[in-house]
């Protein structure tokens, strides 16, 4: 090979400058962090979605359990409304009998209302708590001997745990990460 050949082959064989190589390592880069941080943002409001229908759920169910305590009651020849007090501020676990409600005339620890998961079912137990807190308020429209009828409201949060004193549910809010179910229950006899 001649050497004007090689000084011609040369001539034709160009590379990416440095520069080039710059501007497209940035450009590469900044698309790589969008949409890495997309994907962030999307598992963080999976994340909040999944604990929000989990914050539903335990309310429901707190409900429930409440309308099974006064059920099982009306059932075994009660007024229905035997295990319910004029304390207001309760808590209460799934367990096979179905007529566990702790219920004080104040409110208490907020460690008292913490939840556990363990073995398929959110309760309290005696280990460390973790994320939801429920907490059930009731009010009797008529306190009397009777108690014909009961408000319940069946309050979940999760993080930080300040429940309503009174039950009222002015600052419950997902923002607040509370959610809250209600019902009035009715004497049936």
């Amino acid at each position: 090979m001649s050497y004007n050949n090689r000084t011609a082959f040369s001539k034709k064989l160009k590379g990416f400058s440095v520069a080039e190589v710059i501007v497209s390592s940035f450009v590469l880069t900044i698309g790589l962090v969008a949409v890495t941080a997309l994907i962030a943002n999307s598992l963080r409001n999976s994340f909040e979605s999944r604990d929000t229908v989990l914050a539903v759920e335990l309310a429901q169910e707190g409900i429930e359990l409440v309308r099974n305590v006064r059920d099982n009651d009306f059932a075994a020849s009660g007024t229905g409304f035997a295990d319910f007090s004029n304390d207001k501020h309760c808590r209460i676990d799934y367990d096979d009998s179905l007529t566990s409600l702790d219920c004080d005339a104040s409110f208490g620890s907020s460690s008292r209302y913490r939840l556990q998961y363990r073995a398929g079912f959110y309760g309290h137990f005696d280990t460390t708590p973790e994320r939801f807190s429920r907490y059930i308020y009731i009010d009797y429209s008529d306190p009397g001997a009777d108690q014909e009828n009961a408000f319940v409201r069946s309050f979940v949060y999760w993080g930080t745990f300040v429940p309503p004193s009174t039950g009222a549910i002015d600052n419950c809010t997902i923002a607040n990460k509370c959610i809250f179910t209600e019902i009035k229950l009715t004497n049936w006899q």
